[in-house]
């Protein structure tokens, strides 16, 4: 610590002593008084942050954090601080820029490695949160939140297979997490375990019956697999939990609709629309059940919006013809048929090109 004034010091101890009773305004108070007399002592700097973190006042604490590190560019305290500030608040790029300058500083730093790993992934930058990870994991850094981290960032990547082997150790060390379960769940479901991955999200219900997206996710399941009425069942659960899912009420509206309960599905993916009128899947759906209905003209004011949100859909095309067709605009419903036939020809002729490679033109001869 610096050397400074007799009044520097007696200001910093009455903060110190303020701060064991947890009385932030004194120990605040003190800390500017100690910095007025001592302009330049950086360890009062951050403690004076670290009591306006305590009080909520993360803008104030950045400040002092800051002017600590251009005081004393090296003051490793102050770069953490700083990127544990940043992380907490939600400012994860700047989090990133700090906990990297303690990383510089101290390699063997484990928090500011996670925090790092941690704001990468919620930049959704997977791979190179996974590459700060594992060099945790092989340092034998294999607690619960790496393996969690670790095993979401492979599973954004889609690298089921090193995300299964993460998310099972994480289960073997947090038997009782039902998180862990869930993301167990989920990495088996897209590695083609649909057995092993109904087991996981049972699991989790089991350990937590309201776990945001578990009954979502099993309902995925299971309906996938046919099973309709529990699938269902899981739906409606999951949307007494988050009212707002946009996927379990589609998922919940479609199975109405291929059971033909028009007038519940009409219900659910009516109030789908209403919530997220840009969701081009459920825009479809609920068209689907007016065509079924016979409500050709909300189906055309439906379809028409969702094929200027994706000009290129074929299905909206089709559908937005046999709603022409249905209220009489037949030269409209034929130029809509002809455009979702050429949407899917090139579609088709795309595709069959990324497998076998585009086609070669017949030399021409004079």
């Amino acid at each position: 610590m610096q050397s400074v004034s007799p009044e520097a010091a007696v200001y910093f101890a009455d903060a110190l002593a303020a701060e064991g009773r947890a009385d932030w305004p004194t120990a605040q108070r003190n800390y500017l008084g100690a910095i007025q007399s001592a302009p330049n002592w950086v360890e009062a700097m951050v403690n004076l942050g670290v009591v306006y973190n305590r009080q909520g006042k993360a803008d104030e604490a950045i400040r002092a954090f800051k002017r600590a590190v251009q005081i004393r560019p090296n003051f490793v305290a102050a770069h953490l601080n700083l990127g544990v500030t940043y992380f907490k608040a939600g400012r994860y790029e700047q989090a990133t820029t700090s906990l990297r300058r303690v990383a510089a500083f101290e390699p063997a730093n484990i928090q500011a490695q996670e925090l790092m790993a941690l704001s990468l992934i919620a930049l959704e930058r997977f791979q190179e949160a996974v590459e700060q990870l594992e060099t945790l994991y092989t340092k034998k850094q294999r607690d619960p939140p790496i393996l969690q981290a670790l095993g979401q960032s492979y599973l954004r990547l889609k690298i089921y297979d090193k995300a299964v082997r993460r998310l099972e150790e994480l289960v073997s060390l947090a038997p009782e997490s039902a998180q862990a379960h869930l993301l167990l769940g989920e990495a088996l479901d897209n590695s083609s375990e649909p057995e092993r991955a109904l087991h996981e999200f049972r699991r989790a219900i089991a350990l937590d019956p309201n776990l945001p997206e578990a009954h979502y996710a099993l309902g995925y399941a299971l309906r996938r697999k046919g099973e309709l009425d529990e699938a269902a069942n899981n739906f409606e659960r999951e949307l007494e939990i988050n009212s707002g899912m946009l996927l379990a009420m589609y998922h919940l509206g479609k199975i109405d609709l291929d059971r033909g309960r028009t007038d519940r599905a009409a219900v659910v993916l009516g109030k789908l629309v209403e919530t997220a009128p840009d969701f081009r899947p459920g825009l479809e759906a609920f068209a689907q059940v007016l065509l079924k209905k016979r409500e050709a003209a909300h189906a055309v004011r439906i379809l028409e919006r969702a094929s200027k949100l994706d000009p290129n859909w074929p299905d909206v095309h089709f559908l937005l013809g046999r709603a022409y067709m249905m209220v009489g605009r037949q030269t409209d419903a034929h130029r809509e048929f002809a455009a979702a036939k050429r949407i899917s020809e090139n579609e088709r002729q795309r595709l069959e090109e990324k497998v076998s490679g585009p086609k070669s033109k017949r030399p021409t001869h004079p």
